[in-house]
């Protein structure tokens, strides 16, 4: 079987692919990999084109001028990769509810989307606030020891966990054997 349409890699070799990945990042571009400015940067930019009184005004924007840069080319990447590594391992499915979800929380589409995009928010609200994603907080500062991406490392594994304790808490869910 071809390694990519695999539906589970070996935690190893995954380490290792992403971090040469990082290491072409470090390189290429002298920065760690990150995806939140991508985000900052199309807002900016859509501001631009319809808003441009206001953009001028931004004094965030008169420091750090928005132009496409890789970022943005992260953002595609992350997408078009998870899609076609989807659709290679054949778990490629449209639903509106995840099965885990449904079965914790119910069938309301309406409940799972506003939860969606209230965890969404939040998340990019913190990855502004703290200067970085995920990406470039965590594993970026990981990579370089710094003692911001261990610190962000714990306070994410606990916030997943009490998460996951809040939502799915009363019920067992055992997925089923490949």
């Amino acid at each position: 079987m071809f390694f990519l349409e695999k539906r589970r890699w070996w935690p190893v070799w995954a380490g290792i692919a992403f971090a040469l990945v990082e290491l072409l990042s470090f390189y290429l571009c002298e920065r760690p990999l990150g995806a939140s400015r991508g985000y900052a940067t199309m807002g900016s930019i859509l501001e631009y084109v319809f808003f441009p009184e206001h953009a001028e005004t931004v004094a965030y924007w008169t420091i750090y001028e928005p132009y496409v840069e890789w970022t943005m080319a992260v953002l595609l990447g992350i997408l078009c990769g998870s899609f076609f590594s989807s659709i290679l391992s054949g778990e490629f499915k449209i639903r509106a509810i995840p099965r885990l979800w449904r079965v914790c929380q119910g069938p309301s589409i309406v409940s799972r989307w506003f939860w969606a995009l209230i965890g969404g928010v939040l998340i990019g609200f913190g990855a502004r606030l703290s200067l970085g994603c995920t990406l470039g907080a965590l594993i970026g500062g990981v990579v370089q020891l710094a003692p911001g991406g261990f610190v962000f490392m714990m306070l994410l594994w606990m916030g997943a966990v009490s998460t996951t304790i809040l939502f799915y808490r009363t019920k067992t869910f055992i997925p089923g054997r490949e």
